[in-house]
């Protein structure tokens, strides 16, 4: 695409100039005008791009978040301070604690959907935005996003460097609607989305913590009974001469403990062996694609974990069908919304299909643990109308995951409660039957003396 100088007048009455590339200057002038500019001269640029002196904005999420331009004025600020003779006191920036969070995420995409739909332009209603955000990570992202939209940048090519704060099928909504002119129906889109993901990310939480939080503190309180219980016994069964009486259970847990303690550190380089052969081999794409093939397949989460990664990406489908994409479009931009390299090469099989005239949804039957009622949906779409069959998958796919969210509830427990029961049988044939034995013991032998 070719690189155009412009001049535009905002709603402020302030002349603005930049460059900007893109297909012809009527695609410009359409730009401009969709982001509140009234253009008044396009013409191409004769300097090149990577010439232009422009830098790329990129920062990373939360306050390292900062704009050239919010660095520049603080660095103008602390010239002033020491032209005046502060630089003698102290000021420390302790905004770098303050992260944007998800609840940040959400004020935002509902206020700025409240202030478009009140018939704010982009620039006006992320002014406003920026001057009622508390955050100051928060601020720095949206005044991001402003100078881009400045600029004449779409608000999604900003988001796109925040992909660890915006979620990608937010962006890709976000994306959609710009593109399409329907901005305002994406951030309700999006909004939606934002609700979704933050109830089923508490139910999810609400499913494992209890049950995880209760086997760990019973393996923690096994191991420390274990490691004071077992010399206390030894003692006590030495201080009565009982020492070959040490039942062997015990005895070999002793010796066990002992051979712990006193080969830690073959221990510890033994488990910081594996956790880098782990990390090394799961970075490779082999490593990749077998991790999350059997995250998939795993018992009681790989049902779940499949589903969450589905439903994006039928989400995704969903809201690029809706502006009138074509399926294979929609499916190659939905893919960016997808981790899993399981699901990457199935999807990427179906798009190879449907370009070659195949059935696209043949990949997806040899997907591990894809659900039935969804691939039966997905054969009846390609026969009848599979924009309408795709709102209806995506309907299905949340109430499939609270229905997988319920089975996790109850199994949860049982397997915590199993593992318990092991845990405990351990514990008494450990520690429990050599103090019973000792004292009561001793109490029938002092009983049968008198």
């Amino acid at each position: 695409m070719a690189k155009y100088r412009y001049r535009a007048l905002s709603d402020t009455g302030k002349v603005i100039t930049g460059t900007m590339e893109d297909s012809s200057p009527a695609a410009v002038r359409e730009k401009l005008t969709s982001n509140g500019f009234k253009p008044i001269s396009v013409s191409k640029s004769l300097i090149d791009a990577n010439l232009s002196g422009r830098k790329t904005r990129k920062y990373s999420t939360g306050a390292s978040a900062t704009t050239k331009y919010a660095r520049d004025k603080l660095i103008e600020e602390q010239k002033k301070k020491q032209q005046r003779g502060l630089n003698k006191q102290i000021d420390i920036d302790l905004s770098f604690l303050k992260r944007a969070t998800k609840t940040d995420l959400f004020s935002f995409t509902q206020s700025f959907y409240l202030l478009k739909r009140a018939g704010f332009t982009n620039i006006r209603a992320l002014s406003t935005l920026l001057e009622n955000t508390e955050n100051p990570a928060m601020r720095d992202i949206v005044q991001d996003i402003l100078v881009g939209v400045e600029n004449g940048e779409y608000i999604y090519s900003t988001m796109e460097y925040y992909d660890n704060f915006f979620p990608d099928i937010y962006i890709a909504t976000i994306k959609i609607g710009e593109l399409s002119g329907s901005l305002t129906e994406s951030l309700e889109q999006a909004m939606i989305y934002l609700e979704d993901n933050d109830r089923t990310g508490k139910a999810i939480r609400k499913a494992l913590v209890g049950p995880l939080l209760q086997t760990v503190l019973l393996l923690i309180g096994t191991v420390i009974g274990v490691l004071v219980g077992v010399p206390i016994l030894e003692d006590l069964y030495g201080s009565m001469g009982l020492t070959s009486q040490i039942p062997p259970a015990t005895l070999a847990m002793s010796h066990f403990v002992k051979a712990m303690i006193a080969n830690w550190y073959i221990i510890v380089v033994v488990i910081v062996g594996l956790v880098v052969a782990f990390i090394s081999w799961k970075s490779s794409v082999r490593g990749k694609y077998q991790w999350d093939l059997f995250k998939i397949k795993m018992p009681i989460f790989g049902g779940l974990i499949l589903r969450l990664s589905l439903q994006k990406f039928f989400k995704a489908i969903q809201l690029n069908l809706k502006n009138n994409a074509k399926l294979q479009d929609a499916l190659e931009i939905s893919k960016s919304t997808v981790r899993s390299y399981v699901l990457l090469s199935t999807i990427e099989s179906a798009v190879e299909n449907l370009t070659q005239g195949d059935s696209w949804v043949e990949p997806f039957e040899r997907l591990p643990n894809m659900p039935p009622m969804v691939l039966e949906m997905l054969r009846i779409g390609m026969e009848t109308d599979i924009v309408e069959m795709i709102d209806k998958i995506v309907e299905y796919m949340q109430s499939d995951i609270d229905i997988q969210i319920e089975r996790i509830i109850k199994t949860l427990p049982n397997v915590s409660m199993s593992i318990m029961g092991i845990v405990m049988i351990i514990f008494v044939i450990v520690i429990l039957v050599p103090i019973m034995e000792v004292y009561m013991g001793s109490f029938l032998f002092d009983a049968y003396l008198n």
